[in-house]
């Protein structure tokens, strides 16, 4: 083990540290509106009306093209406004003050970041789609981050689901979409993904591990992109985040969740619909499911 790996230890310990030290305030949706004056907890966050984005239809046809070619899709900046804003600053605010960036799902804000773009989703997963808690998170990288912490970027994976519509060359039943809340350049722990056609075993039809020796470094991409842009890819596909340099102009922010066909099978009892109550204990329970820490908000 290396020094950045001993330090990138100590960094989760001490943010798990933190959750303990005051759990009574973590358990408390006040405490995070106090953290937080400008964002909401309410106990539906989809209940106030929001603007529906206008998305171009060559937009939607070159994500359609994309994800059937090479297994994921991104837009021109989509989701930007004021609220953006807002949780941008405010998933800042909470990560210096120890917690783990993810707790960003506890406002009404994360939830409507994916609110309001069927112009976008409808079309390439139906009417009615639904989105996952289950694997939902917000990021705070800072420059120099070496890649290493629970909290932040991961190693090369595909992520979790089956999705047999993949494997018959449909469009996907399901799709890991992510939102950069800032720039985001090659500098600033952007995405990686090995596109479709260099994946050997993209179209398997059991979802096999990623096999790094069967990648071609020419093969990768990186996908650095604007504030605002919607990032989407199928559960197939291999992905990871870069470690940040030092050089980068400041951290990287951004948030994630799953979206899926309202007519699939639904692979996790997380999935809700774009009406849904979404009460703060159950967005607690969920970020503790995705943090990996079992029991970390329990009182003992």
């Amino acid at each position: 083990m290396n020094q950045e790996q001993i330090e990138a230890g100590f960094d989760e310990v001490r943010r798990e540290r933190t959750i303990r030290a005051h759990l009574d305030d973590v358990l408390d949706a006040a405490f995070w509106r106090r953290l937080n004056p400008a964002l909401t907890i309410s106990e539906d966050p989809f209940a106030r009306p929001r603007r529906r984005m206008q998305v171009d239809a060559a937009v939607v046809d070159r994500a359609r093209r994309q994800l059937l070619a090479e297994g994921y899709m991104q837009t021109p900046p989509l989701v930007v406004d004021e609220e953006i804003e807002h949780l941008r600053e405010g998933i800042a605010r909470l990560t210096a003050a120890g917690f783990p960036s993810g707790m960003g799902c506890v406002y009404d804000e994360f939830y409507r970041a994916f609110q309001g773009l069927d112009e976008l989703f409808a079309p390439l997963l139906g009417a009615g789609y639904e989105m996952a808690l289950h694997g939902a998170w917000t990021f705070c990288i800072p420059p120099g981050d070496p890649a290493l912490g629970r909290s932040g970027t991961v190693a090369p994976h595909r992520d979790t689901g089956p999705d047999t519509a993949v494997v018959e060359r449909k469009l996907p039943d399901t799709l890991s979409v992510w939102i950069p809340l800032t720039d985001v350049t090659t500098l600033d722990s952007c995405l990686y993904i090995v596109p479709a056609p260099a994946d050997p075993d993209y179209y398997a039809v059991d979802r096999r591990a990623v096999r790094c020796d069967q990648i071609r470094f020419q093969d990768i991409r990186a996908l650095p992109a604007p504030a605002g842009a919607v990032l989407a890819w199928t559960p197939r596909l291999i992905h990871w985040g870069s470690r940040s340099s030092a050089f980068a102009s400041g951290p990287r922010i951004a948030a994630s969740a799953y979206v899926q066909r309202r007519d699939a099978p639904r692979w996790k009892p997380s999935i809700i619909d774009f009406t849904s109550p979404v009460p703060f204990e159950r967005r607690l329970q969920w970020i503790e499911a995705t943090y990996g820490v079992p029991g970390i908000f329990a009182r003992h």
